[in-house]
């Protein structure tokens, strides 16, 4: 097999790059877990910024928020997004308990469904009214004979 020309060095470019990009960003990549007090400072801090529309500029764009918001509130946003990076990164536990609630909130609302389904489904069961029973004829009233001479009337065996 032949190698072509330019492979050799291209592969010595990429491998550099490979170690560069190694040796940069190996502080971020390999960010340790901080302390479950602080993680819930942070989620803390996290609902306090939340609850003053931040989230609600956000959505908005950098180009609106340049024009519109002022500094103080642009840093307010970008600690707002900071808290949260680290909630996700570096507190994995609490992200984690916050989902296993919101799975247990929602078993417990279609649990409670169930229970209202079956509730109404029991109503309207009470409501049906049985079918009206067809009026008995004339032969069907009829009661066999006890008559000496006469034979009585065949009775009829129940399905």
């Amino acid at each position: 097999m032949s190698l072509r020309r330019g492979f050799l060095p291209a592969l010595g470019a990429i491998c550099a790059l490979a170690t560069a990009c190694n040796v940069l960003g190996a502080g971020h990549a390999a960010a340790e877990r901080i302390s479950v007090d602080d993680c819930k400072q942070y989620a803390t801090e996290r609902e306090k910024l939340s609850k003053s529309d931040l989230p609600k500029d956000m959505e908005k764009g950098p180009q609106w928020a340049k024009a519109n918001l002022s500094p103080d509130r642009i840093r307010l946003i970008g600690r707002y997004i900071y808290l949260e990076e680290q909630l996700e990164f570096r507190c994995p536990d609490l992200l984690a308990a916050a989902a296993v609630r919101q799975m247990e909130e929602q078993a417990r609302l279609r649990a409670l469904a169930k229970v209202e389904r079956e509730r109404k489904w029991l109503e309207k069961l009470k409501k049906v009214v049985p079918p009206v029973r067809k009026p008995k004829t004339k032969l069907a009233r009829a009661k066999p004979s006890l008559k000496p001479g006469i034979p009585p009337l065949p009775e009829r065996k129940s399905r």
